[in-house]
């Protein structure tokens, strides 16, 4: 006997549900998921970065309002232009992420992360960074960023020398009200308390 049942093809996802959340900065909004994005932090603010590296963010930068998004497990903090209002261009930003995840395609790419691990060997294999900047950066990863992400902002630590650290911060930290108060009696403080040595943390803007 034939069996003229067609083989049943694998299901997509069809029900994807995306809120917002507002954050410190009036011009970053956080789009929440209910898919997993990535597996930890995947910082996009620079878009060359994007289009080797994440199909989707590649493609979210085609539209003329995103300045700049970082994806953080299953919410991606967009930060807008500002001549843009998030009345006109939320739903928009909305449907396009779950078309996007509805169609499954693939949103970072495979070896990012191990791009990631190679980039910090080489760094440490060069002398770039010492004992007291992986001290620091241990620091920043474990006290720092866990809180500043939960406001969808970012850190990134650039350089320490003679005392001073400089860091980048974006997403939702990087042009807020707040980002002076973050920076000096959150950051600045952890630090000191940690690392005696250290006497203030910069901004750097650039």
């Amino acid at each position: 006997m034939f069996n003229f049942m067609k083989k049943e093809e694998p299901k997509k996802m069809s029900n994807v549900l995306i809120y917002t959340e507002q954050t410190p900065n009036p011009d970053t909004l956080k789009f929440v998921t209910s898919k997993i994005l990535y597996d930890g932090i995947a910082d996009f603010s620079n878009r060359t970065f994007a289009e080797e590296w994440s199909p989707m963010a590649n493609e979210m930068y085609q539209l003329p309002y995103i300045q700049s998004l970082v994806f953080n497990k299953n919410f991606i903090s967009i930060d807008k232009q500002m001549d843009f209002s998030w009345r006109d261009i939320m739903y928009e930003i909305k449907d396009f992420i779950k078309e996007y995840l509805i169609s499954e395609k693939e949103i970072v790419k495979v070896g990012y992360r191990e791009m990631l691990e190679k980039e910090w060997q080489r760094k440490k294999d060069s002398g770039e960074i010492d004992d007291v900047k992986e001290k620091i950066i241990e620091i920043i990863d474990q006290h720092v960023k866990p809180w500043i992400e939960q406001d969808g902002g970012g850190i990134e630590f650039l350089s320490y020398e003679n005392g001073s650290v400089v860091v980048r911060l974006y997403g939702a930290c990087s042009s807020c009200s707040s980002a002076t108060v973050t920076l000096k009696a959150g950051v600045e403080q952890i630090l000191k308390s940690m690392i005696p040595e250290i006497k203030e943390v910069i901004q750097d803007f650039g």
